[in-house]
């Protein structure tokens, strides 16, 4: 793979050749998608609802058909759906992957998450499509770099969400096209104005719909920002407006669906969130001593481990409603304070997040078809996922994958970006790749940090799924580089 960002050896690519490259880019990858997901077959996988679902579709009036009109907990993918006169709740969760849902759903009374799968296939080819012309400015092998963010939607642990009413495939798509206009940053100079451009323009974008998608993805955001306001487009000397400006349109682009979708989230799920970081969290972490430090009673120490949805059940006490309903901002804040000023506790807990990621395929969601005749159980049954405290720690013994993987990774990777001053002049892309694996490295951890920090230990294996796409992206990264760095020392 060539890896430079300077002018081709053979002449520049002619426009004709771009758009072949990118087309076969983007059909290529939305072939990969369709495969993985075995939509030509009839062999759909997909991802289970949790219950999450019901808060995309409920406002678009789409009622699932089964026996009891709900779709989780069916023991695999409830597909079909019809539109009702009138929606089923005060409104969805704003998303933008609900947008996908309405796009599937127009001008039809029914709806298949075959179609909505079909939709996002189509939008990942998009993606890669735009991003391969913009990398193939300079040399039409140039485009092969866009293989690194796509590669791990081969695994069914990423792919499966496109079949789902979940807010993660959006994350996915918008994580992707962060990956895919960073690929192409990569390989371009400041001179190849317009590909820079584009690149720019899907980084951000891609930032925006990741954010936007659940509120919890906003260190992808942040990132994508980051990268915008970084770099330089053309020889002139208005070459650094153009990235600082797609970094502040994106932003405030962002600023209105993403403050939507925080204060959504703090009218529907505030008293259950702060419970989690509290009684899976804090607790469990810092032991049955600190209830003082969080303002709570000794007795709340029996409950830690308890999510809010299951387990046992949460505390009816009146300090329970006074700590989580009356005044939920200041025990959170408490919880928070006291994890800060432990800091061995906090680094566990970031540390136990980052070892979630190992487990991306999330097995207590099935992905097949779903018994349409079942009944959904009343309490959900999300137990494996980390919502009850002993759960958690026997799946975490129990996983297959060496457990201190992720976090050498991103030390590895932290270590890599700040070696790049020596790098720039002996093998200048594999300093590149080294800066590539360092964004994806932050951007998971933050992810991780704020799942952590945002829910506790409830359905934590989900929560950082995203984070483990990134991860798996950045460990490719400095395969590159190591690639790089040997490709030229042999030169």
């Amino acid at each position: 793979m060539t890896t430079g960002a300077r002018g081709p050896r053979h002449g520049a690519p002619t426009g004709r050749g771009r758009t072949a490259v990118a087309l076969a880019a983007g059909a290529g990858a939305t072939t990969l998608v369709v495969a993985v997901l075995g939509l030509p077959a009839g062999r759909i996988l997909g991802v289970e609802d949790n219950g999450d679902g019901f808060r995309l579709f409920c406002g678009l009036g789409l009622v699932p058909r089964t026996v009891d009109r709900i779709a989780a907990w069916k023991g695999g993918v409830v597909t079909d759906f019809v539109l009702a006169p009138a929606p089923t709740c005060a409104a969805s969760a704003p998303s933008s992957a609900g947008l996908v849902l309405r796009a599937a759903v127009l001008g039809g009374r029914t709806l298949s998450l075959v179609t909505v799968a079909w939709w996002y296939a189509a939008l990942v080819g998009l993606v890669v499509a735009v991003a391969a012309w913009a990398a193939s400015a300079s040399d039409l092998r140039r485009a092969a770099v866009l293989v690194v963010p796509v590669a791990p939607l081969a695994l069914p642990a990423f792919s499966r969400f496109f079949l789902s009413t979940y807010g993660e495939p959006a994350g996915l798509v918008g994580t992707l096209a962060v990956g895919c206009g960073v690929g192409a940053l990569l390989v371009t100079g400041a001179e190849h104005r317009a590909a820079r451009t584009v690149a720019l323009v899907l980084t951000g974008l891609g930032g925006a719909v990741t954010a936007t998608a659940k509120p919890a993805f906003v260190p992808v955001l942040v990132v994508a920002v980051a990268v915008c306001a970084v770099v330089t487009v053309g020889r002139r000397r208005p070459r650094r407006l153009v990235g600082p400006a797609v970094a502040v349109v994106t932003l405030l682009g962002a600023v209105v669906p993403l403050g939507a979708a925080v204060g959504f989230q703090d009218l529907a799920y505030e008293g259950a969130n702060v419970h989690d970081v509290v009684f899976t969290l804090a607790l469990p972490e810092l032991g049955p001593g600190a209830t003082g430090e969080l303002g709570l009673p000794p007795e709340a120490a029996a409950y830690a481990g308890n999510g809010y949805f299951n387990g046992p059940p949460h505390p009816t006490a009146r300090w329970w409603s006074e700590a989580v309903v009356d005044r939920p901002d200041a025990t959170r804040a408490a919880a928070l304070t006291a994890l800060v000023d432990h800091p061995g506790a906090l680094l566990r807990a970031v540390g136990v997040g980052l070892q979630a990621t190992t487990r991306a395929d999330l097995p207590y969601l099935a992905s097949g078809p779903g018994d349409p005749a079942r009944l959904s159980p009343a309490g959900g049954d999300p137990g494996w996922s980390g919502a009850r405290g002993p759960d958690l720690r026997r799946t975490l013994a129990a996983t297959p994958r060496p457990p201190w993987l992720p976090t050498v990774l991103v030390l590895v990777a932290v270590l890599a970006t700040a070696s790049c001053p020596v790098w720039r002049r002996r093998a200048p892309a594999a300093a590149r790749w080294c800066v590539a694996a360092g964004l994806t490295a932050v951007a998971a951890v933050g992810l991780v940090v704020v799942a952590v920090l945002g829910d506790g230990w409830f359905e934590v294996f989900k929560h950082v799924w995203l984070a483990a796409y990134l991860l798996l992206v950045g460990g490719l990264c400095l395969l590159v580089a190591v690639g790089a760095a040997v490709a030229r020392s042999r030169a």
